[in-house]
C-alpha cells in the first residue's frame, strides 16, 4: 500500500487550486509545496511511530479525534469556507506540534525553499495537509481495524518511497538514515549519554539520579513551606489528572443514578444524565422562549483529555458522541469553549485551551457534522466558574462547553 499514492488521490487540480487561493499562492507553487510536505508529514509520523508508545500514542490520536476519512468526502466544500479552512489548518497546526515539537519552524523553512512560496503560506500548508494524511491514515486503520502492531508495520513499510520523496533538507528534522526502521519499547530513535554509560564510576552516569534527587527534595521542601505560592506547570500536570479521575466517578454515578432516554428525530436514541450536557442543550434547543444568546453555556461533564495535552481521552467520548447526534437531529450551530484554570502562564493556558477546543471540534467533524456549523475558541484562564484557590474550584474552572449560536 502507498499512502503517499492514497493522500495525493484526494489533492485534486480543484483541491489544490483552493488551497492556493487560500495561501494567496499559484497553484503551481502550492503542488510543489504539497509534493515536498506530505513526505515529510509522514516521514514525522514514521519516526513517532518508531517506538511501541508512540505508535499507540498515534494510533489514540486517530481514534479519539475524529480521524476516520469521513472528511475526505467533502474536503471540496470544507475548503470553499475561509473558517472552515482555518479551522483544519489550525488543528493541524496541533497535530504537527505532537510530531514535530518545537522543529516545526525549520520544517516550513524546507517546505518553503523547496517550492518557492512564503514561509508563512509553509507553515499554513503543513497545518492543511496533516489532518488529510490523517485522515488517510484513520481510513486504512478503521477499515482494516488496525493494532497498534499493524499501524507500525504499515507506517513502517513506507520507508522506500517516503525516502525517495523527501525535500532536501530534512535530515536535520527527522532521522532519515534510521526512518523505517521500528525500535520497539525504545524510548527514543537517539540514545542519550547516560542510557548508554555502562561504567557507574563515571560521574555521567551519577548524573540522572542526582537531578531526580533534587528534585524530589525540592518538590518536598514545597510541599511543607510553599503551599501558599505559586503552583507550577507541574503541580497543575498533577493535581489535574487526580481530580479529573475523581470527577470521572462522580460523572458516571449520575449517570447510573438519574439515567433518561431521548429518541431524536433521526431515529437515534439516547442515554444520558439528567443534569448532563445533552439534556441541557436538548431543552435550551426545544425550548422556543429561550433565545440565542452569548451568555448561555453548557458544560461536558465527562470529557477528558491526556494531562497536559489537547488529546481527548478515548474513555470519554460518549458525550461527543452525544452532541453529534444532537447536532445531526436539530438545525443548531455551536461555539466550542474551552477553558482551563488560573495556574501556570496564561500564553500556554490560552494555547492548550484553544487546541482543547478545536480537538472537539475535530472529533465532531469526524463524526459527521460539517465543520461550518462548529466554532472553535480557547479562553484560557479567562471567565471561571468557580475560585481558583481551591483544587476543586480549579477543577471545575477545567473545562469545555458549548453555546448555541443559531437554531
Amino acid at each position: 500500500m502507498d499512502l503517499l499514492g492514497l493522500v495525493k488521490e484526494q489533492l485534486t487540480t480543484s483541491i489544490v487550486s483552493k488551497i492556493g487561493a487560500f495561501l494567496g499562492e499559484s497553484s503551481e507553487n502550492t503542488h510543489s509545496a504539497l509534493a515536498s510536505a506530505l513526505p515529510a508529514i509522514l516521514g514525522g509520523v514514521m519516526q513517532k511511530a518508531s517506538t511501541t508508545q508512540g505508535a499507540s500514542d498515534l494510533l489514540n490520536t486517530i481514534r479519539t479525534g475524529g480521524y476516520d476519512g469521513s472528511v475526505l468526502s467533502n474536503l471540496g466544500g470544507l475548503l470553499d469556507d475561509v473558517k472552515s479552512t482555518s479551522t483544519l489548518a489550525s488543528l493541524g497546526s496541533g497535530l504537527l506540534g505532537n510530531i514535530f515539537g518545537d522543529k516545526i519552524g525549520a520544517l516550513s523553512s524546507v517546505i518553503s525553499n523547496a517550492s518557492g512560496i512564503k514561509s508563512g503560506s509553509a507553515s499554513s500548508l503543513l497545518g492543511l495537509a496533516a489532518p488529510i494524511l490523517m485522515n488517510v491514515l484513520g481510513k486504512q486503520v478503521t477499515s482494516q481495524g488496525m493494532s497498534t502492531s499493524g499501524f507500525a508495520n504499515l507506517l513502517m513499510s513506507q520507508k522506500d518511497s517516503v525516502k525517495a520523496a523527501l525535500p532536501a533538507g530534512i535530515g536535520s528534522i527527522i532521522n532519515t538514515a534510521g526512518l523505517g526502521d521500528f525500535l520497539g519499547s525504545a524510548k527514543s530513535t537517539v540514545g542519550s549519554s547516560f542510557e548508554t554509560e555502562s561504567n557507574n564510576n563515571n560521574p555521567k552516569s551519577w548524573l540522572p539520579w542526582l537531578l531526580l534527587g533534587a528534585l524530589l527534595l525540592g518538590a518536598l521542601y514545597y510541599w511543607n513551606s510553599c503551599r501558599n505560592t505559586e503552583k507550577s506547570t507541574v503541580t497543575e500536570v498533577a493535581t489535574e489528572a487526580a481530580t479529573e479521575a475523581v470527577a470521572t466517578v462522580d460523572s458516571a454515578a449520575n449517570q447510573a443514578v438519574n439515567s433518561l432516554k431521548k429518541t431524536l428525530s433521526t431515529g437515534v436514541e439516547l442515554n444520558f444524565g439528567e443534569k448532563s450536557i445533552e439534556n441541557e442543550l436538548i431543552s435550551f434547543i426545544e425550548d422556543k422562549t429561550k433565545p440565542v444568546d452569548k451568555t448561555t453555556w453548557f458544560n461536558f461533564r465527562n470529557l477528558r483529555f491526556e494531562t497536559g495535552s489537547a488529546v481527548i481521552d478515548s474513555t470519554s467520548m460518549q458525550e461527543v458522541r452525544n452532541i453529534a447526534e444532537i447536532l445531526k437531529a436539530y438545525p443548531i450551530d455551536l461555539k466550542i469553549g474551552g477553558y482551563t484554570d488560573n495556574v501556570g502562564k496564561e500564553a500556554s493556558n490560552q494555547k492548550l485551551s484553544a487546541n482543547r477546543a478545536a480537538s472537539v471540534v475535530n472529533a465532531l467533524v469526524g463524526m459527521g457534522i460539517d465543520a461550518k456549523r462548529l466554532s472553535p475558541e480557547g479562553y484560557g484562564s479567562q471567565f471561571p466558574v468557580a475560585s481558583n484557590d481551591t483544587e476543586e474550584g480549579r477543577a471545575q474552572n477545567r473545562r469545555i462547553a458549548v453555546r448555541v449560536t443559531k437554531k
